[in-house]
């Protein structure tokens, strides 16, 4: 539906706001309130309509339609105070007050149609040809007739390869799903009619699965326990049978269930896989054999292997050499008995294989000098479709030796990993909606308070070690990852980094001067200029980077794998020459204070102190020094401050001293925090939310 608002045309379809200025790409939910206030002009429509109709029900605050009202406000440059478009009526609700008549879409299209035909299609003067000799006469019947033939063939041959041609560009999505939590991992059935899918909410992994004809949706439970989790499912190739994990902290099992018209058979236990492992299961296109990963528990990486569901006997793969998380990405191709394994190397680029599971030959098809994932076979298989770099709101294609980048959809939300729709044309993918917060804890006034708070992603806040009143954070509040500084009252707030790449940081860090911030990805550091937001790039290689941190001014420490352990490597960003820590130590955390540097040797120990000291406060031991890639411990005098991941929330532990208990202080959302002598740098999620969406196809 197209619709005229004043000045402007919105596309539903095309999900667009035009005017003269500019053409908008709205949000999902940016359109589908406009769509609805189109349909409701000159109505009071209360907030409980909205959620109701718009939102489809879902549990959300009322600070949700506040910020779809006011995107859409600006999308309409429309002043609150001066409304042109949305009135607000206090404790009753919005009316759309804005001059709205539909756009006859059919006249529209015809006159595209007519348009994009002439273009082609050969006209009389095209099929005349001037005479050789100067007598202006006309080339003979026979000629005129064979150039006929060639003209036609050539346009059905242009004609076919549009319709044949890799890859569609798609223009619309619709929502699949409209559940309260958070909805990924979609797998639809052969015949297209059914959609199995996880939806995280309750603190767990719930399988549904949803009739698309009626809306009607079944759980795919295992008990009432709190603990279970029930994950990745796949069809079998006629949808009588699907597989899927179950897993908690104490066992991981995948299992088998038919499945006919909304109703499960019994489960039927496939494999015990190890405690902790979080795998992935699939069906081949033979029935009798399916391929699942496992790994040795958490924290280590992923293998492939292959079982026949008659003998129960498993082998594992030929597949490529396993960093981070390995090899638990797969994706079966659409015809023929191949995978395709995206696997990170030791640079940590992501690398595209294809595995031939008939012979076990392995091919690298292509890397991405990024860590890119995941990697999906196209539906003609002679391609590769996977999410764009951070902040991944595309969707690209490639072809099978990396090139002829093709982007095939572009959004204004955070997508994740798409699958095949079973008709052969359309994708599936969650697209997410992440609002996370900067807070302030103050240790002299025991409160907290928000210093970064757009409506998108605000995270790896950092003291400044100069002035700890002032703050370094990452924002994508203008579309990409930038670098912002503010101050502990976020009285102002200043970008000052312009990238024109999509990186993406896990860790901020001041220099003690002030002058510099390190910027950390997965397998690079940046050096970033404070005055003039230009960054460099270290030179040392590109391979798994750990806790790093500033030892002084001139001198970046940082760990990477050498020979099998975990060696500190000195970097000076004056002369780049890099040198080797010659003591034993795993990991070091550097402080402008001596006494707060962190140590842990190669036998797990941990020290702390200008002369390090080891650690025997039994609370401190039991935590995780890294969480993930950056030091989950610190201390600021005789403070430390960890965090412990309960339920995928985190739970900020303060000690005092060493001889004091530790007390759960408050809760995160995030991996990320800072501490100074004055308090807490954390994160918190205002809203994060995903729905499966899918293309669609125009052909």
């Amino acid at each position: 539906m197209r619709w005229q608002i004043e000045e402007f045309i919105f596309n539903e379809k095309q999900q667009s706001l035009t005017s003269k200025e500019q053409v908008q790409q709205l949000e999902p939910m940016v359109v589908e309130l406009l769509a609805y206030f189109c349909s409701q002009q000159n109505q009071i429509i209360s907030r409980e309509q909205l959620i109701e109709q718009v939102w489809a029900g879902r549990l959300i605050t009322d600070n949700a339609v506040s910020k779809v009202i006011t995107k859409l406000r600006k999308s309409l440059n429309d002043d609150p105070k001066k409304p042109r478009f949305i009135a607000t009526f206090p404790k009753k609700g919005y009316k759309f007050i804005a001059s709205v008549l539909p756009v006859n879409d059919v006249k529209a299209d015809e006159e595209l149609i007519l348009s994009d035909v002439s273009t082609i299609s050969p006209n009389k003067e095209q099929l005349k040809v001037i005479a050789v000799n100067n007598d202006n006469k006309l080339i003979s019947q026979k000629a005129l007739t064979m150039i006929l033939i060639i003209l036609f063939t050539l346009i059905a041959l242009l004609f076919w390869q549009f319709s044949n041609d890799e890859p569609q560009i798609f223009t619309q999505v619709k929502a699949l799903t409209r559940d309260s939590g958070r909805e990924s991992k979609a797998q639809i059935s052969p015949d297209g009619q059914y959609l199995a899918y996880i939806e995280f909410s309750d603190k767990k992994m719930h399988l549904w699965i949803k009739d698309l004809n009626n809306q009607t949706s079944i759980e795919v439970s295992h008990g009432e326990a709190n603990n279970i989790w029930v994950d990745s499912a796949s069809w079998n190739s006629d949808g009588s049978m699907f597989v899927y994990l179950v897993t908690n902290s104490d066992s991981c099992r995948y299992f088998i269930r038919e499945f006919n018209a909304m109703k499960l058979g019994e489960p039927e236990l496939l494999h015990n896989c190890t405690s902790g492992s979080y795998g992935k299961i699939a069906y081949t296109h033979d029935d009798d054999k399916v391929i699942f990963t496992e790994n040795e528990g958490r924290n280590t990486p992923f293998t492939l292997f292959e079982m026949n569901l008659t003998t129960g006997v498993k082998r594992k793969l030929n597949q490529p050499e396993v960093f981070l998380e390995g090899n638990s990405q797969f994706d079966l191709h659409p015809s023929k008995n191949k995978l395709l394994i995206s696997s990170p190397d030791k640079q940590i680029w992501e690398g595209f294989y294809s595995l031939d599971l008939d012979t076990d030959e392995l091919k690298l098809l292509f890397k991405q000098n990024a860590f890119i994932c995941c990697g999906r076979w196209s539906h003609s298989g002679e391609r590769v479709v996977l999410m764009g770099e951070h902040p991944a709101n595309q969707l690209v294609s490639y072809n099978l030796k990396g090139d002829d980048r093709r982007v095939i959809y572009t959004g204004s939300e955070q997508l994740k990993v798409p699958e095949r729709h079973a008709n052969g044309k359309d994708y599936l993918f969650p697209i997410i909606q992440l609002n996370q917060n900067v807070n302030y804890f103050n240790f002299a006034t025991n409160t907290s308070s928000l210093i970064a708070h757009t409506s998108v992603d605000d995270r790896l806040a950092t003291f400044a070690h100069h002035n700890d009143t002032q703050l370094a954070y990452v924002s994508l509040s203008t579309g990409t990852e930038e670098v912002w500084l503010t101050d502990n009252e976020a009285k102002k707030h200043r970008k000052i980094t312009n990238f024109k790449d999509s990186r993406h940081y896990v860790e901020l860090l001041w220099s003690y001067n002030g002058e510099n911030l390190l910027g950390v990805t997965l397998n690079e550091i940046h050096l970033i200029d404070n005055k003039t937001g230009l960054s460099q790039m270290l030179k040392i290689p590109q391979v798994e980077i750990r806790g790093v941190s500033w030892k002084n001014d001139k001198t970046v420490s940082y760990s990477i794998m050498d020979k099998g352990s975990w060696r500190i490597r000195y970097y000076d960003i004056k002369t780049h020459q890099v040198r080797t820590e010659s003591n034993d130590w795993k990991y070091i955390r550097y402080a402008k204070k001596l006494n707060d540097t962190i140590w842990q040797d190669s036998s797990d120990k941990l020290f702390y102190g200008s002369k390090p000291l080891e650690i025997s406060d039994s609370e401190i031991l039991q935590t995780e020094l890294l969480n993930g890639r950056i030091f989950n411990l610190k201390k600021s005098g005789s403070k430390w401050a960890w965090q412990e991941r309960v339920n995928r929330k985190y739970k900020l532990m303060i000690k005092s001293s060493l001889s004091e208990k530790a007390k759960e202080t408050l809760t995160s959302d995030g991996y990320h925090f800072d501490m100074s002598n004055r308090g807490i740098l954390f994160h918190t999620q205002e809203g994060l939310e995903s729905d499966i969406y899918q293309t669609v196809s125009e052909r």
